[in-house]
């Protein structure tokens, strides 16, 4: 068997299935370093209500992208989805292919999916390590959970990760 240079660039995975509630089939979810290149990256396929409710921010980067899920016509969401961003909780509606670009310290969600007709891909994009470092959660008209509900929905995808044995 050749032994190939660059063999530790290509990597497979991590994959979960069912992940979080409204999300369908396998998720790729690496959020803690897994790619030895300082982000975090979650690929998710949502194809019910779906939510983010309490307002948070991080001291990173984040691209939240929204994609229809037809490769022929991937501007085609089928979907109604809300984001408030900043302390004001300004609210945009998305309908069509979007990405949404958070800067560090910028307040985002609740985030909403109001309207489903197909799936879509949720994928998100993050300039840290682990995922949950410097999260700080707001204290908007939209409370966060209690610190006890902070803690379960911090364990939550822990708990029901299952991973999956992926084939390549």
């Amino acid at each position: 068997m050749e032994v190939k240079k660059y063999w530790r660039n290509v990597i497979r995975g991590p994959f979960f299935k069912e992940t979080e509630p409204g999300m369908t089939g396998m998720s790729l979810f690496a959020h803690h370093d897994e790619y030895k290149n300082g982000t975090t990256l979650g690929y998710h396929c949502i194809n019910t209500n779906y939510e983010v409710p309490f307002a948070h921010s991080h001291d990173f980067h984040e691209l939240l992208c929204f994609i229809g899920g037809n490769p022929e016509n991937i501007n085609d969401l089928g979907a109604e989805i809300s984001i408030c961003l900043g302390d004001e909780l300004e609210e945009h509606i998305i309908t069509s292919a979007t990405v949404v670009s958070i800067p560090p310290g910028l307040k985002h969600c609740p985030l909403k999916v109001k309207k489903i007709s197909k799936p879509f891909v949720f994928l998100e994009i993050s300039t840290t390590k682990e995922y949950g470092q410097g999260a700080q959660m707001s204290d908007s008209a939209f409370a966060p959970p209690s610190v006890a509900d902070q803690q379960a929905i911090a364990d939550q995808p822990a708990k029901k990760r299952k991973k999956s044995k992926s084939k390549s």
